[in-house]
């Protein structure tokens, strides 16, 4: 029975797919804003970008984030807590 070198148990197995990645390092931007939609409230998140922004909003929300039309992005303010990660399963 032959053993190759670099077969698939050998590999080193990265946690989580792609879009679980980019969602944690969405979540651990340094960086605040501030997010409002008329009909959600106000959220602040961190934010690489105002769609990164509006994206973790939605995780908030509970909602997708294309529905989140009309939705504003602020600088967050120095003393403004940001909201923690969701769990989502």
């Amino acid at each position: 029975m032959a053993r190759y070198l670099n077969g698939p148990q050998d590999r080193i197995r990265k946690p989580g797919s792609q879009a679980e990645r980019a969602r944690i390092e969405r979540w651990r931007f340094p960086a605040a804003a501030r997010v409002t939609h008329p009909n959600h409230g106000t959220v602040v998140v961190p934010c690489r970008s105002k769609l990164a922004a509006i994206m973790c909003a939605a995780e908030v929300w509970g909602c997708n984030w294309t529905s989140l039309e009309g939705a504003e992005v602020w600088r967050a303010e120095p003393g403004d807590r940001v909201a923690t990660m969701p769990h989502i399963i």
